[in-house]
């Protein structure tokens, strides 16, 4: 059974079984203003993700005016995304969006 930490009224849940790590968990703060931001979108190879994710950001640009739009890959859905990607999504961007597909 997968452990679970409900941390104030968001729950996480370790889906590989093994335990989560200890300590304070802290979310990062949000910006007050998505305009001029670097906008990425993480698809997860799933069919469809891609096209949701390019209109969702096509979308949200018109609103916010994002100075930047980056497109990600997982490189298969069951699987966590690469670290070298994360690295870039650390590095590129200041706001990030994952979706799915099918």
């Amino acid at each position: 059974m997968a452990e679970t930490v409900t941390i104030r009224s968001m729950r996480l849940v370790n889906p590989r079984g093994t335990d989560l790590a200890t300590g304070e968990f802290h979310l990062n703060a949000r910006p007050s203003d998505l305009t001029g931001k670097r906008l990425g979108l993480l698809e997860n190879s799933k069919d469809n993700s891609d096209k949701l994710l390019r209109e969702l950001g096509e979308i949200l640009s018109q609103k916010y005016q994002f100075s930047e739009i980056k497109h990600y890959s997982k490189h298969s859905a069951s699987l966590p995304t690469k670290p070298e990607v994360i690295q870039d999504i650390l590095n590129e961007v200041d706001v990030l969006i994952t979706g799915v597909g099918d």
